[in-house]
Parts: structure tokens; C-alpha cells; sequence
């Protein structure tokens, strides 16, 4: 499985590396961003700019996710914690009323 993943980015980082060297002399005309106009900016510029920014909110919403899943495993494992004290707690319990040789009329 690791080398078919490896394999996998290899070929992605290739293409990439590629398309980089086939457009190195490409520009774009603008990008207007709130506040502000680019003009002129080499494609291999704004190609990773994007990349970038794609990257970083991947990641945040990945964080996010993990620590949303590790907040509810806590949770879960102190409730089963709770679960199995109150289990011990009631195998302990003194059987009191428990008469032996006793039949239970019904």
C-alpha cells in the first residue's frame, strides 16, 4: 500500500513539475482580488499561490475533523469508564434479601 501512495505522488509531482516547464512563459492578464489587481503574474505564480491556499484548508478542515473525532473519544471513554465503575459497584453490592433454600412462589 506505501508504494502504490508513493507511486502515486511521484507521478502527480511529475505531471506537475511538467506543466510548470510547458507554461513557463505564460502570464496571466489580471486576477482581481478584494482590494486589490494583479497584473501580468507568471501562471506558475498563481498556480501555486492556489495550490498553497488549497493545502493550508485542507489541513485546517482536517484538523479541525481530528480534533472534533479526539473530543469525542475522550468523551465516549469516560463514559465507559463511568459505565464500568457502576457495573463493579453493583456486583459488589451485599445480597441482603437473598434467602437460600427459599422457592419463589409465583
Amino acid at each position: 500500500m506505501w508504494f502504490l501512495k508513493n507511486m502515486i505522488w511521484i507521478i502527480v509531482m511529475v505531471l506537475v513539475v511538467g506543466f510548470c516547464i510547458l507554461n513557463l512563459n505564460e502570464t496571466i492578464t489580471a486576477i482581481n482580488l478584494p482590494g486589490r489587481i494583479y497584473r501580468q503574474i507568471p501562471l506558475n505564480v498563481a498556480l501555486f499561490a492556489t495550490y498553497v491556499l488549497g493545502m493550508v484548508t485542507a489541513f485546517i478542515l482536517t484538523l479541525l475533523q481530528h480534533l472534533r473525532i479526539r473530543s469525542s473519544m475522550t468523551k465516549l471513554a469516560r463514559e465507559n469508564q463511568d459505565l464500568k465503575r457502576e457495573l463493579s459497584q453493583l456486583r459488589n453490592l451485599p445480597l441482603e434479601d437473598l434467602h437460600v433454600g427459599d422457592r419463589i412462589r409465583g
